[in-house]
């Protein structure tokens, strides 16, 4: 017997299909894999912008009156956005100093902080950080750095209990994310832009919210929350 030197024609048709038809499938892989990839990180980025968004824009609300320091304008949340607070055990209207203990997310910072400051009464008045330095006087407090001596633009009101420490700033919703402008500084992305152009703030019976509507349909549906559930002061 004699065997056949090499394939049918019919035999290599087959053999070619069949190679087709495993690149084919491979390309297919590749492309399911690249589109759950794109998936997963529009998904990812749109998550990370609207717990951002939803975190800082409630925490800031939160610590501040609704029209005495914080508004809601055309397009932007301005606000006296207050980085932490120093309980005042004396005050020197000759000095024009209080001597605080101080909590906060940051140091006090004299070029772009002022201070609010709060009688027993919910009185309150607005006066310029002029400098800040430790000082040994004793300070019982929930400050752990020990007690500071703030200078002011002013005398502090007799009877001045605390001190909140703040700086001007805004917030908008442009530009495909959230960003924050401190003072007259540009506007600074602090999310992902993932947000299209829908995206806006929304107001309701005196609430404010906002309505973020992302820029790719991979990253899920639109998402409305409050940030202030009262408008009223």
């Amino acid at each position: 017997m004699r065997g056949d030197a090499g394939w049918s024609l019919p035999e290599a048709l087959v053999a070619l299909l069949l190679g087709l038809l495993v690149v084919h499938l491979g390309l297919d892989a590749l492309r399911r894999l690249e589109a759950g990839r794109n998936r997963i990180a529009a998904r990812t980025d749109a998550l990370v912008a609207l717990r951002v968004t939803r975190h800082v824009l409630r925490r800031e609300v939160r610590h501040g009156v609704a029209g005495n320091d914080w508004a809601l304008g055309d397009d932007s949340l301005s606000l006296r956005a207050f980085r932490g607070v120093g309980l005042v055990c004396v005050s020197d209207s000759a000095r024009a100093s209080v001597i605080v203990s101080y909590a906060g997310d940051r140091a006090p910072d004299p070029d772009k902080d002022s201070v609010l400051l709060l009688g027993p009464l919910g009185d309150a008045e607005v006066a310029a950080l002029s400098a800040a330095a430790p000082t040994t006087t004793v300070c019982p407090g929930p400050g752990s750095a020990g007690a500071a001596e703030w200078l002011l633009d002013r005398p502090a009101p007799t009877g001045t209990v605390a001190a909140k420490l703040f700086e001007r700033g805004s917030y908008h919703l442009v530009d495909a994310a959230l960003r924050y402008r401190r003072g007259g500084s540009g506007r600074q992305p602090l999310t992902p832009e993932v947000w299209s152009a829908a995206t806006r703030w929304t107001t309701s019976a005196g609430r404010v919210g906002v309505e973020l509507v992302p820029l790719d349909s991979l990253a899920g549906p639109p998402w409305q929350g409050l940030v202030s559930w009262s408008g009223d002061p």
